[in-house]
């Protein structure tokens, strides 16, 4: 290997910045970087037990986090599933689409209750629930746990 024409720059650094994981799967988007490049991997993978074809395994390559965040927002009940990674440089994002997503499905707490302390604990926040007019209105403070 000839190290005097190594470029330092085309080196790729693979972070994970998201991660959901669940019975026999999960999704996770991880941020690649170099000096000169950023690209975020998409992959959600599914196991079958039943032999019927009902695994998946989704990927695609993104040029920045909320494209694969939105799949993942637009399609699942994410947060009702065990988060097992944020990255602080996303967590604010994660946050503001969590709370769009409760109020706009007006999710009352019962719906939440085996995941909110779990959500609150990744999240470094903790949720506040009220009701207005029939809807339900979500909110959120800083907790110094983050």
């Amino acid at each position: 290997m000839d190290l005097d024409n190594f470029n330092k720059s085309n080196i790729m650094i693979t972070e994970k910045v998201f991660e959901i994981l669940s019975e026999g799967g999960g999704i996770c988007i991880n941020r690649q970087k170099s000096k000169t490049e950023e690209r975020f991997l998409y992959n959600h993978s599914e196991f079958d037990p039943t032999d019927e074809g009902l695994d998946i395994n989704e990927k695609g390559v993104y040029s920045n986090f909320e494209k694969p965040f939105q799949l993942v927002n637009d399609r699942y009940r994410w947060y009702r599933l065990h988060i097992e990674t944020v990255h602080e440089d996303y967590r604010d994002f994660i946050i503001e689409k969590l709370i769009e997503k409760l109020n706009e499905e007006s999710i009352s707490p019962d719906f939440l209750k085996y995941s909110k302390e779990g959500l609150e604990e990744r999240l470094g926040i903790k949720l506040t629930y009220k009701l207005s007019n029939g809807n339900a209105i979500w909110e959120y403070v800083e907790t110094d746990e983050y």
